[in-house]
């Protein structure tokens, strides 16, 4: 391999341990609007969000 596919393959896999790194260890990331049966773009859109769990959710809206 030519040292460009080196370095791209070395800064793929620093990219795929941090991502494991951070979901195993920090907490991951905060996804509130996966919560909702709507797309997030919908979500965007109406400001509606049907729980899929049947739980209330509150979210709020960003001015």
């Amino acid at each position: 391999m030519s040292r460009g596919m080196w370095i791209l393959a070395a800064l793929l896999a620093v990219i795929a341990l941090a991502t494991i790194y951070q979901e195993e260890f920090g907490g991951g990331v905060d996804r509130p609007w996966a919560a909702c049966k709507e797309s997030m773009v919908q979500q965007w859109l109406s400001g509606d969000c049907t729980p899929r769990d049947g739980a209330q959710i509150n979210l709020q809206p960003q001015n």
